[in-house]
């Protein structure tokens, strides 16, 4: 698929303090730690550039900037037009609040958003071409889990997501859930300039995608095969190298 740059330009998380995978982050980014043979976000943004996104845009914060820029330098390696690295604050603001760093280097593009530590085996090119043909209203990547306690479990008529619901650490029922890529039109800044933070005051990735469900103008798409998120657990992060090995 061609894609123009002017159309759609990826977003790449790649904050966060990443408590969960400790110790093996007290030196670096989660996102930059080892799986298998590449980094953790250098398949995160190989797979957006699969897709024809080739202008990536990558949050960091200070603590490993220098880490990062040593690491992927330009993203010529990894086949994309161009890398630009955008500060994020340290502290941690929410997912909309990090997303919120981009809109001054997006101008009127579309843009897709992609947490650094989710890996799937699947293609993005048909939902993202999906997506730049939409009129209106944001995009998805939605996956089933038998088991979704934890996450967000998607209510959907077709390919149209009605409702999120909470998380539920007991709700142990089958269920497709967003895996953290998201893709959004030009007005998603306005958007998370009506949020408000929530109890643990940080803005609210659910609250901000429930602003486009209420208008029935969130779609998405389903993947196949393997996917995890390997920044959530040192288990986890064991799986996902073992897979890549």
């Amino acid at each position: 698929m061609e894609v123009k740059s002017r159309e759609v330009k990826g977003v790449v998380l790649g904050g966060g303090r990443g408590t969960r995978l400790a110790p093996l982050t007290e030196r670096t980014s989660k996102q930059l730690l080892p799986i298998g043979d590449k980094p953790m976000v250098s398949r995160v943004i190989g797979q957006l550039s699969r897709a024809g996104i080739r202008d990536i845009l990558l949050l960091i914060d200070q603590r490993h900037a220098s880490q990062y820029l040593d690491t992927l330098r330009d993203g010529s390696d990894l086949g994309v037009q161009s890398l630009s690295y955008v500060w994020q604050n340290p502290d941690g603001k929410g997912l909309p609040t990090a997303i919120n760093q981009v809109r001054n280097h997006v101008g009127d593009s579309k843009i897709v958003v992609a947490c650094g530590d989710v890996l799937f085996d699947d293609s993005l090119e048909k939902p993202v071409e999906y997506f730049l043909n939409k009129q209106l209203g944001a995009h998805a990547i939605g996956a089933f889990m038998r088991d979704s306690a934890g996450y967000s479990p998607l209510v959907t008529h077709g390919n149209h997501i009605t409702e999120i619901l909470d998380k539920d650490k007991n709700r142990h029922t089958p269920a497709i859930v967003d895996i953290g890529t998201y893709m959004y039109p030009p007005d998603v800044f306005n958007k998370i300039d009506q949020l408000k933070p929530s109890e643990r005051g940080e803005t609210e990735i659910w609250e901000l995608n429930k602003k486009y469900a209420a208008k029935g103008t969130y779609t998405y798409s389903q993947i196949n095969g393997w996917w995890i998120d390997a920044g959530s657990s040192l288990s986890l992060y064991e799986e996902a190298n073992d897979h890549y090995s």
